[in-house]
């Protein structure tokens, strides 16, 4: 009865497909890992494997505590939700913050998340130091545990379970482990936070952006100074706070990510600061902004 069922079917033209043999091929590239607890997550995150796979041909992955360990080139990384992977596809596979200068350099990472960009950098051999900024305390303290796991390789001097802004002030972000990147100040504009009934409020420390930024510039000296910025809204009042108070003029690079209210206002205040940039967007309310000083 079936084959004739399908007869009739191919004879209009079209297809019965067999679901499990088509998910069966679709997972295939991921059967190596099959034997991993939640191996659901690698299944959504099946691009952002593949792609790591293909660059680096000594990926692992391996169960690690709530999620997994996964390594390339020599760094190690713990991950536990679709989004981490998706940053480590953003960092290492797009290259968002690939730069290149043949001077010695320091990075001031605002918005450092679990430590991905600031490993990033790590590898990079003209970095010299990193100091990170990261408010919410959970993805803090998987930030520093990041860091132990690489405690040979990278440079960050130390990073600080603060925000950055406008002033020195309590905030609550609206968080879910699952969607950790996208934390910070925009709340329900941002697309992960919109509709999530799982979100809980966590209290978060700001401080001066100026001030804090301040402190660093005063222990170095003849470095290039790149400020990485992600910090989900932030960036307006930092920019803001930053021309202000005239702390941009001793920064000579600005890689940074803007959210929800355009380019404009941050381009403005780069432009008005002596940098060059150019710049992409990825929506309507997300783009990258890359700025440099040529001295």
């Amino acid at each position: 009865m079936k084959k004739i069922v399908y007869y009739f079917v191919n004879r209009l033209g079209y297809n019965i497909e067999n679901k499990k043999k088509r998910d069966r091929e679709l997972i295939k590239p991921l059967l190596k890992f099959s034997q991993l607890e939640n191996f659901n997550i690698l299944v959504r995150a099946k691009n952002y494997i593949l792609n790591l796979e293909q660059k680096f041909n000594n990926l692992k992955i391996e169960n690690h505590k709530n999620g997994f360990l996964v390594k390339f080139l020599d760094l190690t990384f713990y991950i536990e939700s679709l989004e981490e992977f998706h940053v480590l596809n953003e960092v290492f596979i797009n290259d968002d913050y690939r730069f290149h200068t043949n001077s010695k350099s320091i990075v001031i990472d605002i918005g450092a998340n679990i430590g991905i960009t600031s490993m990033y950098f790590s590898k990079c051999n003209y970095i010299d130091k990193i100091y990170a900024f990261e408010p919410v305390e959970a993805t803090y303290n998987q930030a520093n545990y990041n860091l132990e796991l690489n405690a040979k390789i990278h440079k960050v001097e130390w990073i600080k379970n603060i925000g950055l802004g406008k002033d020195k002030r309590k905030e609550s972000f609206l968080f879910n482990k699952n969607t950790k990147g996208n934390t910070g100040i925009r709340g329900i504009l941002s697309d992960s936070y919109a509709n999530d009934p799982n979100a809980e409020r966590v209290e978060v420390q700001i401080c001066d952006a100026s001030l804090e930024i301040s402190e660093i510039l005063k222990k170095i000296d003849s470095v290039k100074v790149i400020l990485k910025m992600d910090c989900e809204g932030a960036e307006y009042e930092i920019m803001e706070n930053l021309f202000k108070t005239k702390v941009i003029n001793q920064i000579d690079v600005v890689l940074l990510e803007w959210h929800d209210k355009g380019s404009q206002i941050i381009e403005d205040i780069l432009l008005k600061s002596g940098f060059d940039l150019f710049a992409r967007d990825f929506s309507p309310v997300a783009g990258m902004i890359y700025a440099y000083k040529i001295k």
